[in-house]
């Protein structure tokens, strides 16, 4: 069987006249902003600095080729433009960065693994990371416990929603690639994902539901703008900030690669700021940790807001490739060191659906991730009211100790997760 790498080497094609730029604002106040309150904030905020920038452009006598898009979710926008252009933008004070839009390789090709019709035909007669993380003791005990009234948010290839596992779990689907209506996967990872936190018989919360964004194509490229824009979608679906449907959780199975030592915070700021955002508005960003072996967690994993998921195997040892910290960044004059990843989860040889009613066994932090927003999803079930910050420290406190780069904070036990927010909630 063929390790399931989700990170290669941060491979880059760059399109030299396409831009992410993001405005200088003044903080927002979000302690007594709820959700809706919050997004109708960043979108009139942002708004007006959209403006302004096209009546700079209007001035200079420039047009942009694409037509520009409104990124209020980290306070910035898209456009196109020439480099000489761009150099007089970045001037301007109002303006806090401009990236250059690339397309990343986050996920590699399709794995070529035997595939099967069933669990049994891929080799396996149980799921041995459900049974790692305490589903069997949660349905003992909590059997009302399955991650009901629970929508988890994943970032991905797409999805096969006709799938047995997942038939009735797919809430919304949403292709920032080609942008087809209709759900579909032609890659596998997706789905696969996907069946990990809700599926019939290889998910933890099997009666969660799920929301998709497709952010990358068949041999797992995306480009930055779209992975914004899908963040921002996550943040609010339909478009209007009085309807609660976000997600709580927000499942990122991807990654890029960086090399060791200290980086600015300001390189990936995009990324930061709008997983900062999710933070700030309730949702709880979870990330692989990549699978670079010695090398620190990839980007996004191994930013600071985020809950970071490593591997290990059937054994209870890391797995070889599981990306380890520490992570370095530098944020304004200051370097602060992060032990990551946050916390580990089973990662190899992990058995789930893949299109075309199949089911193959994967191995990577992609298949970790999803296992640890499954107990998050079956934690929230427990307790609804629970913070992006109260679930981070639970998950941290019921976690069997580690403290070390291979493995972060400790192993998820989603048995004593769902316990302790049991146990929470009653004190409430």
């Amino acid at each position: 069987m063929k390790r399931f790498l989700i990170v290669s080497l941060l491979s880059v094609l760059s399109y030299a006249d396409d831009y992410v730029v993001l405005f200088k604002q003044a903080e927002i106040g979000v302690g007594s902003l709820d959700h809706g309150a919050y997004t109708q904030v960043l979108q009139q905020s942002n708004e007006k600095s959209v403006g302004d920038l096209e009546k700079w452009i209007g001035e200079k006598g420039l047009r942009s080729e694409k037509p520009i898009k409104n990124l209020w979710l980290v306070r910035g926008a898209t456009l196109s433009l020439s480099p000489e252009a761009i150099q007089k933008l970045k001037k301007e004070p109002w303006i806090q960065g401009v990236y250059v839009d690339q397309i990343r390789q986050m996920i590699p090709k399709k794995p070529s693994v035997p595939a099967g019709d069933s669990l049994k035909e891929v080799g396996v007669e149980g799921v041995w990371g459900l049974e790692r993380m305490g589903l069997t003791q949660i349905r003992e005990e909590f059997p009302e416990i399955d991650g009901s009234g629970v929508t988890v948010g994943i970032l991905d290839t797409g999805i096969q929603s006709r799938h047995p596992e997942l038939i009735g779990k797919v809430t919304r689907f949403k292709d920032f690639v080609n942008g087809i209506g209709n759900d579909y996967d032609d890659h596998g990872h997706g789905t696969h994902v996907a069946g990990t936190i809700a599926g019939k018989d290889v998910g933890m919360a099997p009666k969660s539901q799920v929301m998709m964004a497709k952010i990358f194509g068949a041999v797992g490229g995306g480009q930055d703008s779209a992975i914004l824009e899908a963040m921002q979608w996550q943040f609010d679906p339909d478009g209007d900030p009085s309807t609660a449907d976000f997600p709580r959780i927000v499942s990122n199975s991807w990654g890029a690669d960086i090399a060791e030592g200290i980086h600015d915070i300001e390189e990936f700021l995009p990324y930061q700021l709008a997983i900062q955002t999710w933070v700030h508005g309730g949702m709880i960003p979870v990330f692989a940790a990549g699978n670079s072996g010695s090398s620190p967690n990839g980007m996004p994993g191994g930013l600071p807001d985020v809950i970071s998921v490593g591997a290990f195997d059937i054994n209870g040892s890391p797995a070889e490739f599981s990306s380890m910290g520490p992570n370095l960044w530098k944020i304004g004059n200051t370097v602060i060191t992060l032990m990551k990843p946050d916390v580990s989860a089973p990662g190899v040889a992990i058995a789930s659906a893949i299109p075309g009613n199949k089911y193959a066994v994967w191995d990577g932090t992609s298949m970790a991730t999803p296992h640890v927003s499954g107990a998050i999803a079956l934690l929230l079930q427990a307790d609804p009211k629970l913070t992006v910050s109260e679930v981070k420290s639970l998950l941290l406190e019921t976690s069997e100790k580690k403290g070390d780069n291979q493995f972060g904070y400790g192993i998820v036990n989603a048995y004593e997760l769902v316990k302790a927010g049991i146990q929470r909630k009653k004190l409430k």
